[in-house]
């Protein structure tokens, strides 16, 4: 047991030295040792083998334990930015740069490592809260569009209606073809006016400010997900009387539900899907589950707005979304916010 530890302190010690001492040290030992051993094997095989042959073995041995030794060497003091560079990677491929970076040793390049973990939090951070606010105005974008329609383009729509309908009962009893055609032009105009009000609930629902997360999400499933065909057993978790979440939060669960949900009906080819919403003092989850074909992370990654907007307006919140997939397997979608006041929380709603 101690002679493992100091074997692993002397390994430490070794690991600390520059790379200068670290190839003296080495290069000094494998002559050394070439020098003991090749004496000792020339005594010893000098009358069983010519001096040219001795001299060919003791090179090809040396040469192959140098080349090893000082691969080892610089092998252990650059692993550090093989190490990097594959956190690099793990980074463009989407994880977390204080994730992808924790466990990288950083030997002698320590002052490197600082480095690059310090710009990568800047860029982390920076690129938090411009998403932040990018996804704020886009909200506030949404709602002003959505109260223009309503307030303008519904109401002409509606009032279009009232004056077809008016013109029908004026109509003579015997002007059967004009009947027939303001009546099909009616139910045109009714079929706009549906359409443009669920257009104006996709933008912004009323009730996700009025009446909360959970109204919000029942008229979405029953509007739109089992109009399609697709059957949904909801469950929701709350618990009476709390205070609503802020709503930020409420804004975040109620869209990565809204995206998983579309996915689920439009390119998943599901026939059925669970969603699940727990509401705690503490935190907020969200579950969506399908019966799906599934899909390949990583072929979609970067081709669709999709997954990166779920993840950021998550993520923003000091939240974690994971999803789950592959082919034939469904989907499953899990979004975690805690409930706390966050600093880019409010970033979120400046």
């Amino acid at each position: 047991m101690r002679q493992r530890q100091r074997v692993a302190q002397v390994a430490t010690k070794f690991r600390g030295l520059t790379l200068l001492k670290k190839t003296l040290i080495v290069n000094s030992s494998v002559v050394l040792l070439g020098a003991v051993a090749g004496t000792y094997l020339t005594r010893l095989l000098a009358d069983r083998h010519s001096g040219l042959e001795l001299a060919l073995a003791f090179f090809t041995c040396g040469a192959v334990i140098t080349i090893v030794a000082n691969y080892l060497a610089f092998w252990d003091h650059f692993r550090p930015l093989v190490e990097i560079s594959r956190a690099l990677e793990d980074i463009r491929a989407g994880q977390e740069a204080r994730a992808a970076l924790r466990g990288v040793r950083a030997a002698d390049f320590g002052e490197v490592l600082r480095s690059v973990r310090t710009l990568l939090d800047r860029i982390e951070d920076d690129s938090l809260q411009f998403s932040a606010r990018l996804l704020g105005s886009v909200e506030r974008e949404r709602q002003r569009i959505g109260r223009e329609l309503h307030d303008n383009a519904s109401q002409i729509i509606a009032a279009s209606l009232l004056s077809l309908g008016l013109a029908e009962r004026q109509l003579p009893a015997e002007a059967t073809a004009a009947r027939e055609s303001l009546g099909t032009a009616r139910n045109l105009v009714q079929c706009s006016l549906d359409q443009l009000k669920t257009v104006i609930y996709d933008l912004r629902p009323t009730m996700l400010d009025d009446l909360g997360l959970v109204a919000a999400l029942r008229w979405y499933v029953k509007a739109r997900v089992e109009a399609s065909g697709v059957q949904v057993e909801t469950e929701f978790d709350e618990v009476p009387g709390s205070p609503r979440p802020l709503p930020e939060v409420e804004i975040a669960l109620y869209r990565v539900a809204q995206e998983a949900l579309a996915n689920a009906v439009r390119h998943a080819q599901a026939r059925r899907v669970e969603l699940s919403l727990v509401l705690r003092p503490g935190y907020a989850a969200l579950t969506i589950l399908d019966n799906g074909i599934g899909f390949d992370i990583e072929e979609v990654r970067g081709r669709g707005l999709g997954l990166i907007s779920m993840r950021e307006r998550v993520t923003q919140l000091g939240g974690e979304l994971n999803v789950i997939t592959e082919g034939g397997m469904g989907t499953r979608v899990y979004a975690v916010i805690p409930l706390e006041p966050k600093a880019t929380v409010e970033g979120a709603s400046s």
